[in-house]
């Protein structure tokens, strides 16, 4: 069981195939140029009757452009060392001439992966490097090779899934199953797929094809591919459920609570049961377990037992929730691991594939909570961003497919209240009160509050200070609940900005806001309309400035109040003066986190509104 794994180097990831065609792109073609092309690529498991299955992977690919050779000039190949081979079946360039220049074996490279030379207790990965010469654009590079598992990734699942990129062209691709008659092949697909199957005596085959000629890049802040684009799925499990119990039957007993696991959970917990053991033994997780990043195609799925990550004290996402599923279950609180993929992905793939996830939440379904190891400071009931309103396999007695949740409703995520003193030499003193909660609070703590020396925070506000176009001096007051992951943060700042406006009987003051709202809704003002979705973080940013204006000055006129509701959220922001004092007050809603591309145009409506209200300026004028 698993996915087509062998990356071009340079184009690792859709995100890297994307900036890869980019840089080639020409800046006014009547269309986009690619830096190179897919003619040729087939997938195809074999599944034999010990349960073990090979993968034949051949793949032709052009390049067109310089960029486009050092993309495809050089393949890597991973597995899992533990239990997969990797033999190269053919290795070739044929040159513009029709000239084969063959990979030699000195071409050829079979090194451990990081992780595996790092932890080799987490993973036995290894990457096979191919190395090819006489690559030119309009080439052709030629691979062909077989990766032979003793056993597949989860126990009797076997999937193999593929993903159109809209930014690359694809001739001719076709992935496969064949195995036994017993065997049941589940084909799933979205977008122009065609299914054959065939017979052969005792084993069918299950084959889907495909072809992708149009190109189109996807914009910055644009939902994965797997989101929109052309997919097929060809599994033996039929539904997600059935991924679920297969890793379960992995894990075996990897999360039995021992003495020591018993031992170590009282401790922690102090007496406390509920809810707050729940947090004192997930924040105690967080402080003293280390988290690496582990590819499970190199890694395998299987955890390791949670006492002996708890005797090394460092673990993957996998590991590490099997630990804290152990230690919570010390207390008698029921938690399992939950499967996800933290990409900007929040549809599920159109088949059961196990390797739509690359990452393990822990869930706990009394509370409906989802822990995320990995998160130093994440708060119990917060989940980093990257998590939130993905698609989520818990596992465990009553495995189901659902959806993590996204921010709190009302929860007010990020809030600056400002209060001014406009000086009658064009000065301005300011006091601000910056509060973070939620995903925001873990995101502040884990930017700039992480050095306890405080000249982190001290740096990255004066920065923020001067890059706004202010000159004086700025200073942190004071950082409430620092170290409490489950509050929010608060930070209070006081400064002083000269030449904020030049005196006079009349005075031209740019209003000054800060800039969260505009560091929202920036990505989306460039472009009217896109063809793929787009992706939001859903939040909601409160502003408020209230300025003290020297005596007998008044602002000559007010900018105009601005208000717009979408489906996805609403922005407003308005202006008041009364008794010498002007407040101004904003507010961003956002509810969704994928924008479809009929609705584009309104959040890019949205968008202009809100970076255009950031900063406004009035004239002041002395009366009397």
């Amino acid at each position: 069981m698993k996915r087509n794994k062998t990356a071009f180097a340079g184009a690792i990831s859709v995100a890297c195939l994307m900036l890869a065609a980019q840089a080639g792109a020409a800046p006014a073609a009547s269309a986009p140029r690619v830096n190179y092309q897919v003619l040729e690529q087939s997938i195809a498991l074999h599944v034999n009757a010990d349960g073990g299955y090979t993968e034949t992977v051949t793949r032709v690919v052009q390049p067109l452009t310089i960029a486009g050779v050092s993309a495809v000039g050089h393949v890597e190949i991973a597995y899992p060392a533990n239990f997969a081979t990797v033999k190269v079946l053919d290795a070739y360039t044929e040159t513009v001439t029709h000239r084969r220049v063959d990979v030699m074996p000195s071409q050829i490279l079979n090194q451990s992966t990081p992780t595996a030379v790092q932890a080799p207790f987490l993973s036995d990965g290894r990457v096979m490097s191919l190395l090819y010469s006489a690559v030119t654009p309009g080439a052709e590079v030629h691979l062909k090779y077989v990766e032979t598992f003793r056993r597949p990734y989860l126990p009797g699942v076997y999937a193999v899934s593929e993903v159109l990129a809209p930014q690359i062209p694809v001739r001719t691709t076709d992935i496969s199953i064949t195995a036994p008659s017993r065997i049941h092949l589940y084909y799933h697909a979205r977008g122009a797929w065609h299914e054959t199957r065939t017979r052969d005596g005792d084993m069918r085959t299950l084959r889907a094809s495909a072809a992708w000629y149009s190109v189109e890049f996807p914009p910055m802040d644009a939902a994965a591919v797997t989101e929109y684009a052309p997919m097929a799925v060809i599994s033996t499990a039929g539904d997600w459920r059935g991924v679920a119990q297969a890793y379960d039957r992995l894990a075996g007993g990897a999360a039995s609570v021992t003495p020591r696991i018993r031992a170590t959970a009282m401790k922690v917990a102090g007496g406390a049961r509920g809810e707050v053991a729940v947090a004192r033994i997930y924040h105690w997780m967080q402080q003293n377990v280390q988290s690496v990043n582990v590819d499970y195609h190199h890694a395998g799925l299987r955890p390791p037992s949670a006492q002996s990550t708890l005797a090394r004290r460092l673990g993957d996402s996998n590991a590490n929730v099997t630990l804290l599923c152990a230690l919570l279950r010390a207390k008698g609180i029921a938690a399992v691991p939950a499967m996800i993929s933290p990409t900007a992905r929040f549809v599920p793939y159109p088949g059961a594939d196990p390797f739509a996830f690359n990452h393990f939440l822990a869930y706990v379904p009394v509370y409906h909570l989802f822990l995320d190891t990995s998160a130093r400071y994440a708060g119990i009931a917060t989940l980093p961003a990257e998590d939130q309103g993905r698609p989520v396999l818990i596992t465990g007695p009553k495995p189901r497919f659902t959806r993590t949740p996204g921010p709190a409703p009302g929860l007010v995520e990020a809030r600056e209240v400002q209060r001014l003193t406009l000086m009658a030499n064009g000065d301005i003193d300011g006091r601000s009160t910056i509060t973070a909660a939620g995903w925001r609070a873990m995101q502040v703590r884990q930017d700039v509050l992480s050095d306890r020396s405080g000249r982190r925070l001290q740096r990255f506000m004066q920065n923020n200070f001067y890059l706004s176009g202010k000159a004086g001096s700025m200073h942190v007051v004071a950082v409430r609940n620092r170290e409490d992951l489950d509050k929010p943060v608060r930070i209070i700042l006081r400064w002083h900005d000269s030449d904020a406006a030049i005196p006079g009987t009349q005075m031209a003051l740019l209003l000054p806001t800060p800039g969260a709202i505009a560091e929202t809704l920036v990505p989306f003002t460039s472009q009217a309309t896109r063809h793929v979705p787009s992706v939001l973080q859903p939040v909601t940013i409160d502003q408020s400035m209230r300025l003290r204006l020297p005596p007998r000055m008044t602002p000559e006129q007010l900018p105009r109040d601005r208000h717009m509701s979408t489906p996805f959220g609403d922005y407003r922001v308005s202006y008041r003066y009364a008794d010498g004092v002007l407040d101004v007050e904003k507010h961003l809603h956002l509810t969704r986190f994928v924008v479809s591309t009929r609705e584009y145009p309104e959040l890019h409506k949205l968008a202009l509104i809100a970076v255009s209200s950031e900063r406004k300026a009035v004239v002041l004028h002395r009366t009397g």
